[in-house]
């Protein structure tokens, strides 16, 4: 019997170790209980020890009450949360916890397994709610193992590609260049590997190589990029695919280089340079005729 229980936890320790080489150290979440939604990214809980305390939502952003689908995703945000058992994922900060306005900054979850979808965040986003708005993340802290700021953000970024892609809530109702098929989705402006993410959400391929441009909000020859001048023949990006633009020391000596054309998600390896600020910073995409078809900024201006 002694033989056996020594087996069963040599072999618990070795899953123990896997999953923290697999996934990292695992945070310590706070069990809360939800009360009521005050707007697409602030809700009000119960503590443990029976106090209320605002909760704003980490890496994302909604509009405000008086803004386009700002009641819309408040009423949403209260769906998911009234009355619900919510996992807290902290930041420690100065002895305390993060804050901001008088609100805990938490990543919130409708169960302690973290998945796209428990996360109330990538939900959201989902639906159209709201939006990645990751604040001034720094590749400092990141680099030292403070990745608070961008912890779950593999979750939320297909969330949001996916709204994008159906044209959900903000993506349709809201959106100045909603008419465009191909769209500026997300962008990652942190880490070595900087990600601009093109969606074709419309129903034909498009040729990638025909002259579409992206710039950022300087405008300059250094940070712009003329697809045609680095893809060989047609390139097409077939309907729901991902054209995914590297910046960044990722693409240090792959400039031009890209994964095959055609195929539902192509990487493109634009330049070993950081082209997108931290803080803050715009993205445009120009038409082959010159005409601006979208616009990505952040941070965003929703209060």
């Amino acid at each position: 019997m002694i033989k056996k229980v020594g087996l069963f936890a040599l072999l618990l320790a070795s899953i123990l170790l896997f999953s923290f080489l697999l996934y990292g150290e695992q945070p310590e979440l706070l069990l809360v209980q939800g009360i009521r939604a005050e707007d697409g990214d602030t809700i009000l809980v119960q503590l443990p020890d029976g106090t209320r305390q605002d909760v704003r939502y980490a890496s994302i952003n909604a509009p405000g009450l008086d803004q386009c689908f700002g009641k819309a995703a408040r009423s949403y945000n209260d769906e998911l949360i009234k009355g619900s058992k919510l996992w807290l994922d902290r930041h420690p900060i100065n002895g305390g916890y993060e804050m901001a306005q008088d609100r805990l900054v938490a990543h919130v979850f409708l169960s302690p397994t973290l998945t796209q979808t428990s996360s109330v965040s990538a939900l959201l986003v989902a639906a159209g709610m709201a939006r990645l708005d990751v604040f001034n993340p720094s590749d400092t802290a990141i680099r030292r193992g403070d990745d608070f700021s961008v912890r779950y953000t593999d979750l939320i970024i297909p969330a949001q590609i996916d709204a994008a892609k159906n044209r959900r809530g903000l993506w349709e109702e809201c959106d100045s260049y909603a008419g465009s098929d191909l769209k500026i989705a997300a962008i990652k402006q942190w880490s070595d590997d900087e990600i601009v993410y093109i969606l074709n959400r419309g129903q034909q391929p498009i040729d990638l190589a025909a002259g579409w441009i992206l710039t950022d909000a300087s405008g300059s020859d250094r940070n712009t990029l003329d697809l045609s001048d680095h893809l060989i023949g047609e390139c097409p990006l077939p309907p729901g695919g991902v054209l995914r633009i590297h910046s960044g020391s990722i693409a240090t000596g792959k400039g031009d280089e890209h994964t095959a054309c055609g195929q539902q998600t192509i990487d493109f390896y634009w330049t070993g340079r950081k082209i997108w600020n931290q803080d803050k910073d715009e993205a445009r995409l120009y038409s082959p005729d010159g005409e601006l078809i979208d616009v990505y900024a952040y941070p965003l201006d929703w209060k």
